[in-house]
């Protein structure tokens, strides 16, 4: 089952704040130019690198609902973790314990890493949801605020 990206307002929020890292890139160039009348190739390179990073960023964030936040297969586990990771692909046998805390799934691997999947970027029904289908897959490896281990 796939579970997308929620929080539309959160994620135009944050492409907002990068389309203001845009503009803002553009402020050392157009100082330089106005000032001196030229602009040097630093300031050039610098600016242009910034803006092509926001635009990127800008653009990723925008199209945060539309991807997929979590995938659970038949045996895999399938989480985005950023902008520039991969996405974190666990095999069942991989999971070693799962717990609830708060808003935050971790999930422990056998190798000993962590992930978290944060709740926060889920809708409610997708929380409740993926809560349900890990209990249900997990089984006594799934352990949540109301059962300590």
């Amino acid at each position: 089952m796939n579970y997308k990206y929620s929080n539309t307002e959160l994620w135009r929020k944050k492409a907002r704040g990068s389309l203001f890292n845009i503009i803002v890139s553009l402020l050392p160039a157009g100082l330089s130019l106005y000032l001196h009348g030229r602009i040097d190739s630093f300031i050039v390179f610098g600016s242009g690198v910034v803006f092509l990073l926001g635009l990127w960023q800008m653009l990723h964030y925008y199209k945060m609902p539309e991807r997929d936040y979590v995938r659970v297969e038949d045996d895999i586990l399938d989480i985005r973790i950023g902008i520039a990771d991969p996405n974190t692909r666990l095999a069942d046998e991989e999971i070693k314990r799962i717990q609830q805390m708060d808003d935050v799934i971790s999930i422990k691997s056998d190798k000993g890493e962590e992930e978290n999947i944060y709740l926060e970027n889920l809708s409610d029904e997708d929380a409740a949801s993926l809560l349900d289908e890990l209990k249900h897959q997990y089984g006594n490896r799934m352990h949540t605020k109301n059962h300590p281990a």
